[in-house]
C-alpha cells in the first residue's frame, strides 16, 4: 500500500521543469520564432548560434578531443563552453536533458587546465572530454528522478555513482544528465516528469529509449560520449535510431553501482551499462577507460581487464547474417542495407553464411518476458501510485500483457532453468555453424537488424525482440550506422504479414509514407558471452569495409 501523493503530480513535474530551464543561460536561449518555425529535422539549427571554433570542436569525436585537449590544441574550458553550449541548444528542439550544470561542467574544465599548467600531465585519458550520463545513474549534486515523478522528492546525490566517478577520475567533464522514459522497458523516451525527447532527424518520430536522451543529445552533437545502460535494447535502440555508434558489454564487464531503477535488483535478465558514441575509436576508448579503474577492485564485475591484442580473430571474418528473426520482417530499407552490407563484406574477402535464429518467439513468449516482470509490474505500479502520475500507453500495454503476471518463487526457478537451457541450445545452435564455413569453424559474429524499423510514430510500442534477445543470452552486441532510407523502398509485392507483430510493423511503414525517408539507417553485430572483445574488433572491420572508416 502506498501513501497517498502530498502534491499534484502536475505540481512535481512543473516545478522540475522550470528548474531545468532556469539552468539555460540566458544567452543561449533560441528566439522563440526559432522555435515555432523548427524544421522536421532540426540537426543544422544549431549552426545557427553556435561560433566556427565551437562549430570545429563539438564537430570532434571523443578521441579527437582527447588528443587536441592534450596537445594544448584546445582548452578543457572552451571544449566544455562549447558542447555546454550545443547541449543548450539541443534540449530547446528536442526535450534531451533532465540535469542541467553547465556552470559546475565549467568550473570542472577550468581545474583541468589549473592542473595541466601546474603539472604538465593530463588527469587521464579523457582529459577535458565532455561526457553526458542518462539519468538514473547517479552524479553528485545532481537529483536522479529516472523517469518518475515519486523520485523527485529525494535530495540530490552527494556522491558520484561508480561510472560517474570513473569517468570523472579519467578527466572527463561532467555537465549534464539526459532523459530516461517512465518504467525503464519502453524504446521511447517519455516521462510525465521531463516530457518526450523527440528524434532530431525527425521529431515526429521517437528517439528510441530507454536511453533515448543520450541518442537524441550525441545525434546533435551536444555530447562527445554518451553513457546509458541496456536490458532489452536500451542502449542499441537508441543508438540505431539516432545513426550513431553503441555498444551493450556482456553482464559483469562494467560497474552500475550508484544507479537507481524501479526492479532493482531483478538479475534474471540483468542491466548492463555501455556507450553511445561517435566512433568505434570512441567505444573502445570507454572500455579502455573503465578497465583502467579496475572496477572489480570496489564492486563484484569480473575481474576481466580490456584486451586489445590476442582476440583469436582471423585476417577474414566469419560472419553469419540473420536478416530477419522469424517473428517480425524488417522494413524493407533494412532488408536492402543488410543485403548492401553482404555484398561489401564478400568483396572485401569476409565469409558470409546464412544464420537462421532459433525459436526466437517461443524465447520471448516463455522466457524472457515473464524473466523482466516476475513481480508483474508490481514495483512500477506502486511507484507510479506514490504519486498519482498515469502510466504511458506503450508501457501500460507491455506491462498488461496477459504473459506479464506475479511469480512464485518456485515459477521463478523454472523460468531460470528454461532460461539457462536454451542458453546451452543456441550457443549448440550457433556452434553448428561450422558445418557451413570453409575452415570448418564456427561463425564469429552474426550479423542482423537492430529493429525492425529506424523509429516509430510517438507512443507506439514496437518489437524489440532483435535487441532483447541478445539480453536473455547475455551476447554482446553493438551498432553501426550504415545506410539511408530511400523514398524507393518498398515490401515485396503481396507481401502478407506472419503475425499480428509482424502485421503492426508492416503498417507502421505502409501506412506512413515518406515518414522515414532520409533517416540513417544501421545494423547490429553480435558474438557470444564474455567475448566483447572480439564483437568490438569485428566491429571495427565492418566499419571499415561498410563506412571507410
Amino acid at each position: 500500500m502506498t501513501d497517498a501523493p502530498t502534491e499534484p503530480w502536475q505540481q512535481v513535474a512543473q516545478k522540475a521543469q522550470a528548474r531545468r530551464a532556469a539552468a539555460i543561460p540566458a544567452e543561449w536561449l533560441l528566439p522563440k520564432e526559432i522555435l515555432d518555425s523548427a524544421p522536421q529535422d532540426v540537426t543544422a539549427v544549431a549552426q545557427k548560434f553556435l561560433s566556427p571554433w565551437e562549430l570545429e570542436l563539438t564537430a570532434l569525436t571523443a578521441s579527437e578531443l582527447a588528443e587536441k585537449t592534450i596537445s594544448r590544441q584546445a582548452s578543457a574550458e572552451e571544449v566544455a563552453t562549447a558542447f555546454c553550449h550545443r547541449a543548450a541548444i539541443a534540449h530547446q528542439l528536442v526535450n534531451c536533458l533532465t540535469e542541467i550544470f553547465f556552470v559546475d561542467g565549467i568550473e570542472q574544465a577550468k581545474a583541468l587546465d589549473r592542473h595541466y599548467q601546474e603539472t604538465g600531465k593530463p588527469v587521464g585519458r579523457l582529459h577535458g572530454v565532455p561526457v553526458s550520463i542518462k539519468d538514473h545513474f547517479n552524479v553528485k549534486g545532481a537529483l536522479t528522478t529516472s523517469g518518475y515523478i515519486s523520485y523527485a522528492k529525494f535530495p540530490p546525490k552527494d556522491e558520484d555513482g561508480h561510472i560517474a566517478e570513473i569517468l570523472r577520475n579519467a578527466g572527463a567533464v561532467l555537465y549534464c544528465k539526459t532523459n530516461n522514459p517512465q518504467c525503464m522497458m519502453v524504446v521511447e523516451t517519455v516521462s510525465n516528469i521531463y516530457g518526450r525527447t523527440l528524434n532530431p532527424r525527425n521529431t515526429r518520430i521517437t528517439a528510441g529509449g530507454s536511453s533515448g536522451g543520450e541518442g537524441a543529445l550525441l545525434a546533435m552533437r551536444g555530447s562527445a560520449m554518451g553513457v546509458g545502460s541496456d536490458v532489452g535494447g536500451s542502449i542499441r535502440i537508441p543508438a540505431a535510431f539516432n545513426g550513431i555508434y553503441g555498444f551493450k558489454p556482456s553482464i559483469g564487464r562494467v560497474p552500475t553501482g550508484g544507479s537507481e531503477c524501479t526492479m532493482s535488483g531483478n538479475d534474471s535478465i540483468a542491466p548492463v551499462a555501455g556507450p553511445i558514441c561517435h566512433s568505434m575509436e570512441d567505444l573502445e576508448l570507454f572500455f579502455q577507460v573503465i578497465s583502467d579503474a579496475e572496477p572489480w577492485l570496489r564492486e563484484p564485475v569480473l575481474e576481466v581487464p580490456w584486451k586489445t591484442s590476442g582476440l583469436g580473430v582471423d585476417d577474414k571474418l566469419r560472419i553469419g547474417v540473420m536478416g530477419w528473426d522469424e517473428v517480425v520482417l524488417p522494413h524493407p530499407y533494412i532488408t536492402r542495407c543488410i543485403s548492401e552490407a553482404v555484398e561489401k563484406l564478400k568483396q572485401a574477402g569476409h565469409e558470409v553464411i546464412e544464420f537462421r535464429p532459433y525459436d526466437h518467439k517461443r524465447a520471448w513468449d516463455d522466457i524472457l518476458l515473464p524473466l523482466y516482470f516476475p513481480d508483474g509490474g508490481l514495483d512500477i505500479k506502486n511507484t507510479l501510485a506514490a504519486s498519482g502520475e498515469p502510466m504511458f500507453p506503450s508501457a501500460k500495454r507491455l506491462i498488461n500483457d496477459p504473459l506479464v503476471r506475479e511469480r512464485s518463487i518456485h515459477e521463478l526457478w523454472q523460468l531460470h532453468c528454461a532460461r539457462d537451457k536454451y542458453k546451452s541450445e543456441y550457443l549448440a545452435h550457433w556452434n553448428s555453424t561450422a558445418q557451413k564455413t570453409a575452415s570448418g569453424k564456427a561463425i564469429d559474429v552474426i550479423l542482423c537488424p537492430s529493429a525492425p524499423g529506424q523509429g516509430a510514430p510517438h507512443d507506439v510500442k514496437p518489437w524489440w525482440g532483435y535487441c532483447a534477445q541478445w539480453n536473455l543470452l547475455d551476447y554482446p552486441s553493438g551498432v553501426i550506422p550504415f545506410g539511408t532510407i530511400l523514398g524507393t523502398d518498398k515490401y515485396p509485392d503481396k507481401y502478407v504479414p506472419v503475425n499480428e507483430l509482424d502485421k503492426e510493423n508492416y503498417g507502421l511503414y505502409s501506412e506512413n509514407k515518406g515518414l522515414y525517408t532520409g533517416l540513417p539507417v544501421s545494423v547490429q553485430i553480435v558474438g557470444k558471452r564474455l567475448q566483447d572483445e572480439k564483437v568490438m574488433e569485428a566491429m571495427r572491420r565492418i566499419d571499415k569495409v561498410l563506412n571507410g572508416k
